[in-house]
């Protein structure tokens, strides 16, 4: 999927609006075994001014995930944006894969999580806790770390 640069270089200041609705597949975002639930909706604004391609572009999607807290699996809504001036003289065609996967990769959350009070699970017994409280004692979650709380207390 490419957008052809020479209709915008002909017409300085018009700005062109793209739209792509395809699967995941189509954008070659499949590869690291993400299920998407819904197709991927790409738009793009276009404009040539000043010697430089303005691009505005936005994407949105939904993907199963799990969380990184509670390692329950959640629908993931994703959207994201990406501007740029891209210089006119050296492109004669705007990759739209490109674009997309910058977006994708951008708005993916390092951390996915279900909610954002998700509590995670119990680190001694390894219960969901929020769905049941453990009653394990908070102190004995992180035993590694009790010489450097000895050190703060002192």
């Amino acid at each position: 999927m490419h957008i052809s640069l020479e209709t915008l270089r002909n017409s300085p200041g018009q700005t062109y609006s793209y739209e792509f609705i395809q699967e995941a597949a189509a954008f070659d975002l499949t590869e690291d075994g993400a299920c998407f639930d819904r197709p991927v909706e790409v738009k793009l604004e276009a404009v040539c001014r000043d010697g430089k391609f303005h691009v505005f572009g936005s994407l949105r999607t939904s993907l199963l995930s799990e969380c990184s807290r509670c390692l329950q699996p959640f629908t993931l809504h994703l959207e994201g944006q990406w501007e740029d001036d891209l210089p006119a003289e050296e492109m004669q065609e705007l990759s739209v894969i490109g674009l997309a996967r910058e977006m994708y990769y951008t708005a993916l959350p390092l951390k996915p999580l279900c909610a954002e009070v998700c509590k995670g699970l119990c680190s001694v017994c390894g219960v969901d806790r929020n769905h049941e409280d453990c009653g394990c004692d908070a102190d004995q979650m992180n035993d590694k770390l009790s010489v450097l709380k000895k050190l703060l207390l002192e």
